[in-house]
């Protein structure tokens, strides 16, 4: 990226985005949506996402990517940004914040674009509060980041730092950028449980009356980029619903409660085995394929069909690398090589979704 004259600005985006969670001036849906979409763009139209990059804010409140020697590159840079913004957001809206991130992060910037729609069709983008945002100095912790959120390391943290760890001796080897990003993403993601809910109150109903509503316009603030790079969602963790009363008051014995974890292990151990053996099943049939009907109907779309064909399962050591229950990620090794295969549930079937090659990753 080379550098060039930058607008006058006022601060960091990640520096703005701190004061925000310390300020009683919530950011809003709006805002953080204005504010992602602005750096998704700006990363997809920059010159070089490996260069690196910093995201500021001008004062009238519009992102702008300059040169930062010795920073993260313009990738990192954004990813980070929209790691912050999904934090920030309230639990109804982040699922949407947090697939911009992943995509922007394990996708190319084609499918961006898709990722924004969805965002746009539940989020009215509004303009951002810039200021004053004194730190609050009692205010209660929003119900969606509880104390264990605050003190455990970001996702976006750990994969920088898996990153700066790999990233120079896989390049060394002609492994792009986004290959290592990809890989790394895939392998730190947390599995996300489904939430438990009531007969009363189904999960999804919000979500669903949400995505009726009309798309909303990006203000005519827009980035500027003059080089540079955007989920796994943060699960939310659902309120326990409360047991029925049991038939005795006596606490469950030592033995009663090592059976009940006993138990939770052998199903979680089992849902994997699952997951590897209809794997193996779909990538096998895949390979059998002869034609182009036949490999249609395996795969989730036909804009896959222009990913590397996935590895033949009796050819290649298969690996569930995560399992998110109707998502799950694969590993095939052979001869040194390694491919990611992202598989999708459907109803009651698997398909492929894509394929990623490390080795042929664009930098």
């Amino acid at each position: 990226m080379q550098p060039t004259p930058s607008p006058p600005t006022i601060d960091t985006v990640s520096g703005y985005l701190r004061r925000r969670g310390r300020s009683p001036h919530a950011l809003t849906a709006g805002e953080a949506a204005t504010l992602a979409i602005a750096v998704v763009r700006g990363c997809a139209t920059a010159p070089s996402r490996a260069a690196p990059g910093e995201w500021r804010l001008t004062p009238e409140g519009r992102p702008v990517l300059v040169a930062h020697p010795g920073g993260d590159d313009v990738l990192a840079a954004t990813v980070a940004v929209l790691d912050e913004v999904a934090s920030l957001v309230s639990a109804d809206v982040r699922p949407g914040f947090a697939r911009l991130r992943d995509g922007v992060l394990t996708e190319p910037p084609p499918t961006w674009a898709l990722l924004e729609k969805r965002l746009l069709a539940v989020v009215e983008p509004q303009p951002l509060v810039l200021g004053p945002l004194a730190p609050a100095e009692a205010v209660a912790p929003r119900a969606a980041r509880d104390e264990q959120d605050a003190t455990a390391p970001t996702f976006i943290g750990r994969v920088a730092a898996s990153v700066r760890r790999i990233r120079p001796p896989v390049l060394a080897l002609g492994v792009g950028v986004a290959a290592v990003l990809a890989v790394v993403a895939m392998t730190l993601v947390p599995r996300v449980e489904p939430a438990t809910t009531s007969e009363d109150h189904p999960a999804g109903v919000a979500s669903a009356a949400a995505a009726t509503a009309p798309p909303g316009r990006l203000p005519s603030a827009t980035p500027t980029a003059e080089g540079a790079l955007s989920a796994e969602p943060d699960p939310e963790d659902a309120a326990p619903v409360p047991g029925t009363a049991s038939s005795s008051d006596r606490p469950a014995s030592p033995s009663a409660a090592s059976e009940e974890n006993a138990v939770g292990a052998g199903a979680a151990a089992s849902e994997t085995d699952d997951v590897r053996a209809a794997a193996a099943s779909l990538l096998a049939s895949l390979a059998a394929c002869a034609d182009e009907e036949c490999t249609s109907r395996l795969r989730e779309s036909a804009a896959g069909s222009g990913d590397p064909a996935p590895w033949d399962p009796a050819v290649a050591d298969l690996d569930v690398v995560d399992d998110f229950g109707g998502l799950a990620v694969v590993r095939l090794s052979a001869d040194g090589r390694t491919q990611y295969v992202t598989l999708v549930r459907q109803e009651d079937r698997w398909l492929v979704r894509s394929v990623r090659d490390v080795a042929d990753q664009p930098s």
